[in-house]
């Protein structure tokens, strides 16, 4: 079973993030969610490749892709796997011929955006990504 999920979320304007290890967590949305998520997790026996990263807004702005091994744990350990920077205003999509993949083997792994302002002033920017769910 193959399922394509698009993610859809944006930076609240604040400067909360200091850097791509500590990031400000997204709020994220897609069509099959109800409400907003602040990760994704990833059932158990299946993989999720992460296919496409559109970013528009003003920059600069460093959006961070995340995962974690256990998700259930009181404090997940976030491990920073992609950081994708708009440099000024404007548009940048990445797709890749060979996607991040991520296998969940327990059904606890999960994965969040984040984003971080370099220069330090809030602003406005949004983040698309198309997720795979591989069997």
């Amino acid at each position: 079973m193959k399922e394509l999920l698009t993610f859809y979320g944006e930076t609240d304007g604040s400067t909360v993030g200091t850097d791509w290890d500590d990031p400000a967590v997204m709020s994220l949305r897609s069509d099959i969610i109800r409400g907003t998520i602040e990760y994704f997790r990833i059932p158990k026996g299946m993989k999720a490749k992460i296919w496409c990263k559109r970013i528009s807004g003003r920059g600069p702005t460093d959006i961070v892709i995340q995962f974690t091994r256990d998700v259930t744990v009181a404090s997940p350990t976030w491990i920073t796997m992609d950081v994708l920077s708009l440099s000024s205003d404007g548009e940048l999509t990445l797709e890749k011929r060979k996607p991040i993949i991520i296998r969940s083997t327990t059904g606890k792994k999960a994965i969040r955006v984040g984003w971080y302002h370099p220069d330090g002033t809030a602003k406005k920017t949004a983040v698309a990504i198309e997720v795979e769910l591989d069997g």
